[in-house]
């Protein structure tokens, strides 16, 4: 399966801290839908690679994990497929009913947030719990800003999330996700680094082809300029026969769920009918 960025891998190879919070911030999300999903039939609907899959089958009843991509589909059933769980593409899901949809980092990515939110409400059963994440773009962008991950096509504040999904689902909780403030300024300072250097290229009235030719462009440059200017080596990667610090000082119980925390990089909604 090709390695992107935005199917998260289970990795133990960190460069930095912000590497390192990102990777706990995904454990994070499933590790926190587990107290809902004890006996329940679930999906994890945009399930990437499986790891998250696999994880909440160590609680469920049962778990589909659904992805638009087959290469995705199949990569994670040859990793993780057990008893309880196995993994489809979201054409082979069918008119199947669950207890509880887990979609996680998924909706910044579609290009109809209506139609991809009525699908799940379809899948969802009458009494079922639906959990969203998305990353906050309070910190990420300024206001007017495209966002600069060209890969994903729109990001939310906690507002703006909670009024798209109030459309479908009557009762709509958003929390937002927070850790103590070494580690979650490890990622807010990455972001607000890369919402500055992308700015010429992610100005509101520019269409989706020309951001992402923009942005493209202005990553083969800056790589470019940082191979011609740099005449220093390179810093020594960590050695993988080593464990760096913050690994050794931080784990998934860092990462908290909070309404109002004083800074946050993403967002949990939790969502149901009743």
């Amino acid at each position: 399966m090709e390695i992107t960025g935005e199917r998260h891998v289970l990795t133990q190879d960190f460069s930095n801290l912000a590497e390192y919070y990102n990777h706990l911030m995904h454990l994070a999300t499933y590790h926190y839908a587990e107290k809902f999903i004890g006996g329940k039939k679930v999906l994890d609907f945009g399930c990437g690679s499986g790891y998250g899959s696999s994880l909440l089958s160590k609680t469920a009843e049962s778990v589909i994990g659904a992805d638009i991509s087959r290469e995705a589909v199949d990569f994670a059933n040859e990793k993780y497929a057990a008893k309880n769980l196995s993994f489809k593409t979201i054409d082979e899901i069918g008119d199947e009913k669950f207890d509880v949809i887990t979609s996680f980092q998924v909706i910044e990515h579609v290009s109809n947030d209506q139609e991809y939110l009525n699908t799940l409400k379809k899948l969802l059963k009458p009494d079922g719990i639906l959990l969203i994440s998305t990353p906050d773009r309070e910190n990420r962008l300024y206001p007017f800003q495209q966002p600069w991950n060209v890969f994903h096509l729109k990001e939310y504040s906690g507002k703006s999330l909670k009024n798209a999904l109030a459309k479908d689902f009557k009762q709509v909780k958003i929390l937002k996700m927070t850790a103590e403030k070494e580690l979650v300024m490890s990622e807010i300072s990455r972001t607000l680094k890369q919402k500055k250097i992308t700015l010429p290229s992610t100005l509101p009235f520019y269409p989706h082809f020309l951001r992402v030719f923009l942005l493209k462009l202005q990553s083969n440059i800056f790589e470019k300029l940082k191979k011609t200017i740099s005449k220093s080596p390179k810093p020594a990667e960590i050695s993988k026969n080593s464990t760096p610090d913050f690994i050794q000082k931080y784990s998934v119980n860092h990462i908290k769920f909070e309404e109002n925390p004083e800074l946050s990089t993403d967002l949990l909604a939790i969502c149901s009918h009743n």
